[in-house]
């Protein structure tokens, strides 16, 4: 059976997904605050109450992972968009450039487009090794 144009799309973004989930920060003491998720039900819980009111857009890897594993994401774009809408939030929030959070989302960030780059140039790639199909038109 061959692969669904989804699936190969899954299968492309995955391993990047995969990677920022593994992720751990020595400045966050090896954890991974990225996975947390910080909604207006919780986030007074999670000691930052104001964050719905900075944050108007939460997302995190634990939605992402969701939307990954669920197979949500109809193109790299939308799985782009909530990546960088992720990291964009954490920087936003812990607006303070020497904030250890900020130090992550930096570092994530960084990683996170070296590794979709990098997946972009072999798409890229894999297209213009492509032949092209010529159609018959069938008017000999």
């Amino acid at each position: 059976m061959s692969e669904t144009p989804q699936q190969a799309l899954h299968r492309l973004f995955e391993p990047i997904f995969r990677h920022l989930w593994d992720m751990e920060f020595a400045i966050l003491h090896g954890t991974n605050p990225f996975r947390i998720v910080i909604d207006a039900q919780n986030c007074a819980a999670m000691g930052v109450p104001d964050y719905c009111d900075v944050i108007k857009t939460p997302m995190n890897l634990t939605y992402i992972r969701d939307k990954v594993d669920g197979a949500e994401y109809t193109s790299f774009q939308e799985f782009f968009d909530d990546v960088e809408l992720m990291l964009n939030n954490a920087l936003l929030y812990n607006s303070d450039p020497n904030n250890e959070f900020h130090l992550a989302a930096k570092e994530m960030k960084k990683k996170y487009k070296k590794q979709a780059k990098k997946v972009m140039q072999d798409l890229q790639k894999l297209q213009q090794a492509k032949v092209p199909v010529m159609w018959d038109d069938d008017e000999d």
